[in-house]
């Protein structure tokens, strides 16, 4: 079950105190300001165990649209707590931190790894717990989407995607096969300015064109005679 908005502060407060593996909580002036939604490319994310992979784009959303329950997040298959989703940018960015909202009754994700340039999709299900990560996360569960956990910046200075592995929820740490439910994914950082599309373009122009060769009939015929 998806988390709704009728958190009050109670909850709010418990969860600051309780959560100590976090580097710090986010607010309007952080988050909301430095978010890399605009240079996600929502059309390329793909992932593996994910039950309907449309749903993926409604977990990248703008931080003050984090608690929206509409439209839906995503599940796992089944009861299985894994799921793998492929992050691309438009850019290459820098990434500085990740937020997660999750699931209620032990399906939000305890614990997720992260893979930097993993750019022809190398890493899936099969062979990811073979793969040494980026970075690993220990998460806390968060319904409201404070709690931000910062990267190693010299390890994500130069992003062109990243690959999110959620490796187990809390039903799991408990012992439990249960789904893994996930609402919101925020990416914080910096860009760089240096849009994929226009270097692959470059680098497309700077290869010589057959066309650009070519020696008409006539040209060829007085090469010969000379």
């Amino acid at each position: 079950e998806m988390p709704s908005n009728n958190n009050n502060n109670n909850n709010n407060n418990n969860q600051q105190q309780s959560c100590c593996s976090h580097d710090h909580n986010c607010d309007e002036s952080s988050c909301a300001t430095s978010s890399l939604h605009n240079f996600i490319d929502l059309d390329k994310l793909s992932s593996q165990n994910v039950a309907n992979e449309a749903d993926c784009k409604n977990v990248f959303r703008e931080w003050n649209s984090r608690l929206d329950t509409d439209p839906v997040g995503i599940k796992s298959d089944d009861d299985d707590c894994e799921l793998l989703l492929r992050v691309p940018f438009t850019e290459d960015v820098k990434l500085t931190g990740i937020v997660i909202v999750g699931g209620t009754r032990g399906t939000h994700p305890a614990e997720i790894k992260l893979f930097a340039n993993d750019n022809m999709n190398k890493i899936d299900l099969e062979n990811v717990h073979r793969k040494k990560p980026t970075q690993k996360f220990d998460i806390q569960e968060d319904f409201l989407g404070i709690l931000e956990y910062e990267t190693d910046r010299t390890k994500f200075s130069s992003c062109s995607s990243v690959t999110i592995f959620v490796s187990k929820n809390f039903a799991k740490l408990r012992g439990e096969e249960m789904q893994t439910e996930i609402s919101y994914v925020g990416l914080r950082g910096e860009a760089s300015g240096h849009r994929r599309d226009m270097i692959v373009t470059a680098v497309y122009e700077t290869r010589p064109m057959p066309e650009d060769h070519k020696v008409s009939e006539d040209e060829m015929q007085l090469r010969m005679a000379k």
